[in-house]
């Protein structure tokens, strides 16, 4: 007998099924690259109260032949994920300096008006890439945020703020058609469920002369780095260039121009037009790069991660057996992947230390390790870099208690200790 459930899973002992985002319909035309358990939804740090009680959901990485588009088997239902969160992009000046070129570039690129072009982001989050565009003299700016408790940052940055997902039905609701000069979508396009209503949605609201802007993490640089903190539950697909551009182009929107970026331990930006234009000579490269990401290389990655997965709770308790503070630095929704997965709880990590005023006080769902502001003079011997996409920025932060003798603990590719 079968079951439908709201998650976009079908469960057919026979003939399991997913719902392939790409191809917008379900299929059993998928393999299974990687098992990361049964995992607490990452992003939903938790109150003393609630330790053991938060639910778990599937987390598996699957494959689907026919679109080429890794994603996730089970979609934990987005108001659960989106309404309320604790991610706030304005954090890191790396972020906010990556925002600020793109912007410039972007101008620049596409002759944009500051005083008539009307620039949206999509799930814009606390306005932080929109900002950048304000400070370059733009006029008119949207963002479309779903999550209650951060569209007050956004609107405190002068920022027209729309408080709702956007679909198609939401576009139609409060734009007007061939309206926007420059859709954005930042770190969100692989957070979608209603994928096809959301590329309706863009199609409905770009001018013709407009552009669509994805920057989204590389599946190529997640294979490449190991980085299997990525894959959570609000990550449902994982790009490679072949995938996004085949996706996009079944709604006919064409890439112009696609390079490769540092930003988030290696992510994509590409450019999409609803007209075709000459590729620049950054995006050939590019494609030429992409091809080697196959489903080969993704098995591959799979079996690579277990020795990084062992190696690193091995060093942890080594370090608790020699009398030894660990501490985590950050807590970025990655970080739950990789302390679940690893199997790293309170009991080998003392704390968490953040900036983020939203996850202060928390715990950490699954391992339930408390989270605490960072203080000056409270320092372990060793930082698990759980933030670790920004090491630069943060290793030159705490230059001055890595020279008292705190240690940082890189975990990826390869584990390594900065002292």
């Amino acid at each position: 007998m079968e079951r439908r459930q709201s998650n976009k899973i079908k469960i057919n002992m026979d003939n399991p099924q997913i719902f392939s985002l790409a191809e917008n319909q379900y299929t059993s035309d998928y393999e299974v690259i990687l098992n990361l358990g049964t995992q607490p939804w990452a992003n939903n740090f938790i109150s003393l109260d609630q330790i053991g009680k938060e639910p778990t959901y599937p987390l598996q990485l699957v494959y689907c032949n026919k679109s080429e588009l890794l994603q996730l088997s089970y979609f934990v239902p987005k108001e659960t994920m989106f309404k309320n969160h604790t991610y706030i992009s304005g954090t890191t000046r790396t972020l906010l300096n990556h925002f600020y070129k793109l912007a410039k570039e972007n101008t620049e690129q596409y002759n944009l008006d500051t005083e008539n072009d009307i620039i949206l982001d999509i799930g814009g989050n606390d306005g932080s890439q929109l900002d950048q565009y304000q400070k370059l003299g733009f006029k008119k700016t949207i963002n479309f945020e779903s999550a209650n408790n951060i569209c007050e940052l956004s609107i405190q940055k002068g920022i027209n703020t729309i408080n709702d997902f956007f679909n198609e039905k939401n576009v139609k609701k409060y734009l007007e058609p061939n309206s926007i000069k420059l859709i954005n979508a930042s770190g969100v396009f692989f957070h979608l469920e209603e994928l096809d209503s959301v590329i309706k949605g863009i199609n409905y609201c770009l001018s013709e002369d407009g552009v669509f802007v994805v920057q989204c993490m590389y599946a190529g640089a997640m294979m490449d780095n190991l980085n299997y903190d990525t894959i959570y539950h609000e990550h449902l697909c994982y790009y490679t260039l072949n995938s996004l551009n085949k996706l996009l182009l079944k709604y006919d929107l064409h890439l112009e121009d696609a390079h490769f970026d540092e930003i988030h331990s290696g992510s994509i930006i590409c450019k999409f037009r609803k007209n075709k234009f000459p590729l620049t000579p950054r995006t050939l490269d590019l494609i030429e790069l992409d091809k080697k990401y196959t489903l080969s290389s993704f098995k591959n990655f799979s079996n690579q991660i277990q020795e990084n997965r062992y190696e690193l709770k091995n060093l942890l308790i080594e370090l608790k057996n020699k009398g030894k503070v660990v501490y985590g630095y950050g807590a970025p929704v990655k970080g739950n992947t990789l302390l679940n997965y690893a199997e790293i709880d309170n009991t080998l990590i003392k704390k968490i230390v953040e900036v983020n005023p939203h996850k202060i006080g928390t715990y950490t769902p699954g391992s339930h390790i408390p989270v605490e502001q960072e203080q000056e003079n409270d320092t372990p011997d060793y930082y698990l870099m759980l933030s670790h996409n920004f090491e630069k920025e943060l290793i030159e932060k705490n230059k001055h208690i890595i020279e008292n003798g705190t240690k940082f603990i890189i975990p990826f590719p390869k584990i390594k200790i900065i002292q």
